[in-house]
């Protein structure tokens, strides 16, 4: 017969590897639908506050009971916690459990509970759910989306918004025992038209600073200032450009009688007017302005033509490249006229917005030309520019030009008998009479100038065309 194997003796001194057992640990699996569970919530992306309390809903089916938490304790932040949906299958038989021990009574209670996820959303300003006096006011509050639409919607969209909620300003009106309007939705309503308007002013303005055009100061009193020099001479400062412009051959060949020849209609027919004021009066430094800004445009003329003339897509060549006699004097440096360039082809690509630049500015800048009769310290309620000879110095249609100065807050009009003849336009204003193809005399109508003067309106810019109704 087999003999019993004998477990060894410890030695004394040794502590057995196991303790023995002193007290008893009660396990209760509490499963109970009356009994309430606890949650396993997580915060994926954010660190939930410590002290944060939610509010338990709860929505019972004959299959399954959903759990809902909601907290707003949090000064500016609300929290929300749903039950996780699981898509892995592998996670779709995982249960969760939580184990509270009692020491006093040793009883260990294990009771399921569920998984939720809490997600965080700012709350709109002006809520306040623990108020009734300011329930109404979070009705006119704008909500995130309405704000969006306000800073970086459309004209057509922040309408929308501001019709919606106009309607429901009226709706909660009319549900007043009374029938009249609460204050604050007067005050409102009192509004709405007014920030339309201002939406408005905002897309016209950020439409013009779109445009190629050169910046107006719309806050100037004086007329003379709604084009300032440093948004029509370049490079800066205008002063220092200016001065640079060589006037000394206009100078010389008025001041000896001759005439002067340039192949532009729009200086020669103004070179001699403003040359003799600055030749008898050399210190006043309003003659010799309206000089050098007629020299000046006559710089940008010949930039024009040259640039008109370039190959189809091809690059503006440095100006030390340019051929002889682009301009008509080679007394200014290839590196001022290399700064000019950068202003206004900063690609050196002559692209037709650029392009457009350098024709607006040119026009900019005749309307800074004084009329024939003017004389230093004159007050000139507008500023006044006959457009037939610019246009065809840009060889463009009178109808194109006659656009630009529109879109440069100019008004086209004839001049009367009286304005014609205080400002020197005697033979430019007058009706000229033609022989049509039949032979017969024909009188074309007195032509229109362009007059910048307050106030100062410009093109409304069209929203396009409406869409079809389906």
């Amino acid at each position: 017969m087999a003999e019993k194997k004998r477990k060894a003796v410890a030695p004394e001194g040794e502590r057995p590897a196991k303790k023995p057992q002193t007290s008893k640990v009660k396990v209760t699996h509490l499963s109970t639908a009356d009994i309430a569970k606890p949650v396993v919530a997580s915060s994926p992306g954010f660190n939930l506050p410590s002290n944060a309390s939610f509010n338990a809903f709860s929505k019972k089916s004959s299959a399954q009971s959903t759990l809902l938490l909601q907290s707003s304790t949090h000064p500016t932040i609300d929290y929300l916690a749903t039950e996780s949906s699981t898509t892995d299958v592998a996670d779709k038989h995982v249960k969760h459990y939580i184990a509270v021990f009692d020491p006093v009574t040793s009883h260990l209670k294990v009771l399921p509970a569920k998984k939720m996820s809490v997600r965080s959303s700012v709350r709109t300003p002006g809520q306040d759910s623990n108020s009734d006096s300011e329930a109404e006011a979070t009705q006119a509050t704008p909500s995130s989306r309405a704000a969006l639409t306000a800073a970086f919607g459309t004209k057509k969209s922040k309408k929308a918004v501001a019709s919606m909620a106009e309607n429901r300003l009226l709706a909660h009106a009319g549900d007043a025992a009374d029938g009249t309007q609460d204050a604050l939705s007067s005050a409102i309503l009192s509004s709405i038209k007014d920030e339309g308007d201002d939406a408005d002013t905002v897309d016209q303005a950020t439409a013009r600073a779109n445009k190629p055009l050169p910046q107006a100061d719309l806050s100037a009193t004086d007329i003379t200032q709604v084009y300032p020099f440093s948004s029509l001479i370049f490079p800066g400062p205008p002063r220092t450009t200016l001065s640079q412009m060589p006037i000394a051959y206009w100078r010389d060949r008025i001041g000896s009688s001759k005439p002067v020849n340039s192949r532009f209609r729009f200086i020669a027919h103004r070179v001699e007017g403003l040359t003799k004021p600055h030749i008898d009066n050399p210190a006043d430094k309003t003659y010799l302005t309206n000089l050098q800004i007629l020299r000046y445009i006559q710089l940008l003329l010949e930039i024009h033509t040259y640039i008109a003339r370039l190959p189809h897509r091809r690059p503006i060549p440095d100006p030390e490249k340019w051929p002889a006699k682009t301009t008509s004097d080679a007394s200014l440096s290839t590196t001022f006229l290399s700064k000019l360039i950068s202003h206004f082809f900063p690609t050196s690509q002559p692209t037709q917005q650029a392009k457009t630049l350098l024709i607006t500015t040119i026009l900019a800048l005749t309307l800074h030309i004084p009329p024939p009769k003017f004389h230093a310290g004159q007050d000139l309620p507008a500023l006044i520019t006959e457009p037939t000879d610019i246009s065809l110095d840009l060889a463009l249609q009178p109808a194109e030009v006659n656009k630009y100065y529109r879109e440069l807050g100019c008004k086209m009009d004839s001049l009367t008998e009286g304005e014609l003849t205080r400002y020197g336009w005697e033979k430019a204003g007058k009706a000229r009479k033609v022989v049509d193809a039949t032979g017969k005399e024909v009188s074309l109508p007195k032509p229109k100038f362009a007059k910048l003067r307050f106030p100062i309106e410009f093109p409304k810019v069209s929203s396009g065309r409406p869409s079809a109704r389906r």
